[in-house]
């Protein structure tokens, strides 16, 4: 016989940790980051800089990864706390694993959002569990990675 799930709400504002708003965050700093290191000769290939044509491959793929990022996001958010803590982790391997790719968006979209949900879990039970935590950790190591090198790279 299994226990119920109990369900805490604290309060504090759910809108930044809800997965559309996160994503849009982690597109947000992505674009601002590649701005950067365009704008400040920061990159490590200045004498090529980003032509039409690439920065609408990069646009259409950041498009793409927030799409993903909120479907998978919303799904897990209307869940019970342990969907929502899976979801979490998940984005937050994903975002790791896509660092390979960091000009796609992903590896900083993908973080921002499992940062979030791990923080709506929080909110909403009142702790973090062992899963939110790897989620945080890994979605803030790649997001913070993938920004930095996008800034440089």
């Amino acid at each position: 016989m299994s226990s119920p799930v109990t369900t805490q709400t604290r309060s504090g504002s759910a809108a930044l940790s809800h997965p559309g708003p996160a994503a849009s965050i982690g597109a947000l700093t992505f674009a601002l980051a590649l701005a950067a290191g365009e704008v400040f000769d920061l990159n490590a290939s200045p004498d090529e800089p980003m032509s039409g044509g690439d920065v609408a491959v990069v646009a259409v793929l950041a498009v793409v990864g927030m799409a993903i990022a909120i479907a998978v996001g919303t799904w897990g958010w209307r869940g019970a706390p342990g969907r929502l803590s899976g979801t979490a982790l998940g984005l937050g391997l994903a975002a790791a694993a896509t660092f390979v790719a960091f000009w796609s968006g992903w590896p900083t979209i993908f973080g921002a959002v499992a940062i979030g949900l791990a923080v709506e879990h929080r909110r909403r039970i009142g702790s973090f569990s062992g899963m939110t935590i790897a989620a945080v950790v890994l979605g803030a190591l790649a997001f913070v990675a993938a920004a930095y090198v996008c800034v440089i790279g």
